[in-house]
């Protein structure tokens, strides 16, 4: 059911949360998952699709590409797409994954991002945290009055977690494997715009870039930026 689950989280976003794509049940001996979108969505879940796959590099297509990694970790070797008249509009490749093992090691670390849940009802909570590149990680809190400090921080600003467990190698680097690695404190991160920092720093009498007459192109000569 879990992995159930993340399948249809990925094909919402596929289609466009905006969207509000609606499950209906499940066709053809159970393996076939049905939804619908309203009449007034359509053509933007249509367009989110094509968008997925024109750009992979866009949202959609971060999440297209997820969900064919999903079909090769789960050993499918495609699925298809069909709109209401039963029309392939799209054919999953399920991508290959490496015979090799992932490599883990045990270690301590940090890792930052926007808490986006807490369940648990008891003494092993679990966190959802969505860091810069858009992964949704999943660690484990065994204190009560640290889940509550981070409770406050929920869809707030970014946190910066240190954790000590399992990590895992993926394409972008290591990241914490999913719940194997405990929760052992947290900072809330400085949100101020970088221009208000530069702004501040500006101000600080004898900084030296105030005497420049042109300070950003100092700076761009020293960065050796044309």
């Amino acid at each position: 059911m879990d992995r159930l689950a993340e399948y249809m989280k990925e094909f919402a976003h596929l289609l466009g949360l905006e969207n509000s794509p609606v499950f209906v049940g499940v066709k053809n001996a159970s393996i076939g998952l049905m939804t619908k979108v309203s009449a007034d969505c359509t053509l933007e879940a249509w367009k989110s699709v094509q968008t997925a796959k024109t750009f992979p590099e866009s949202k959609p297509g971060r999440h297209l590409d997820r969900i064919e990694n999903m079909l090769g970790e789960d050993s499918f070797g495609s699925a298809e797409l069909r709109d209401a008249s039963e029309k392939v509009i799209y054919l999953f490749n399920a991508r290959p994954q490496d015979d090799v093992k992932n490599i883990t090691v045990r270690q301590q670390g940090e890792v930052d991002g926007v808490v986006t849940g807490l369940v648990g009802a008891d003494d092993t909570m679990h966190l959802h945290l969505r860091d810069s590149l858009s992964r949704d990680l999943k660690l484990i809190v065994r204190d009560e009055g640290l889940a509550r400090g981070l409770l406050q921080q929920f869809r707030g600003q970014h946190v910066r977690l240190r954790v000590h467990g399992t990590w895992v190698r993926t394409d972008d680097g290591w990241i914490p494997e999913s719940n194997r690695c405990t929760v052992d404190g947290f900072e809330v991160l400085d949100s101020t715009p970088v221009a208000e920092i530069f702004t501040q720093l500006a101000a600080i009498p004898g900084n030296g870039w105030t005497e420049l007459s042109n300070a950003t192109a100092s700076w761009l000569e020293l960065r050796g930026v044309s």
